[in-house]
């Protein structure tokens, strides 16, 4: 083979990849912020693992798609979670709404925060506290004072 041809070949490679990546990143349309927030909060149901902001498969692509032309549509973030939930269950919410039973995961945490800041507040004070002088030896009863003196006075002896 001649360089030239060589060169022609790259040249051409190097412009056929080029061209392929953007054309796949001209393939999805610009989205928006509220595009955006609102693909954050739903998850793919292809797989239930990822937002569907950051999954890529058809179900993503399709429910991006959708949330492109409910926006152009001019519906709300509301209204479009409330037809997803609708259609697929509050499983396909990220986070679930504080409502019944779901608001215990946005209280449950903050509950154990401050349970946990006050034993530790109660530990360090028990730490800190100087130990208490052992309690002195009660004095004898009466009735072995006459024994002990005298047993005092034999040794003295």
């Amino acid at each position: 083979m001649k360089p030239f041809s060589v060169f022609a070949i790259c040249a051409l490679l190097i412009t056929a990849t080029v061209s392929a990546v953007l054309s796949f990143g001209a393939q999805s349309a610009p989205v928006s912020e509220t595009e955006r927030e609102i693909l954050d909060h739903l998850i793919a149901p292809c797989c239930w693992t990822q937002p569907v902001s950051q999954h890529y498969s058809e179900a993503a692509e399709t429910i991006r798609k959708e949330v492109h032309e409910m926006v152009a549509a001019g519906k709300s973030r509301d209204e479009i979670l409330a037809s997803y939930v609708s259609r697929y269950g509050e499983r396909i919410l990220a986070a679930p709404r504080p409502k019944g039973f779901n608001l215990l995961v946005y209280i449950l945490p903050w509950l154990a925060l401050v349970a946990g800041a006050w034993l530790l507040i109660i530990l360090l004070k028990k730490l800190r506290a100087p130990a208490a002088a052992p309690a002195p030896s009660p004095l004898p009863d009466s009735r072995y004072a006459s024994v002990i003196e005298k047993e005092m006075k034999d040794l003295e002896e």
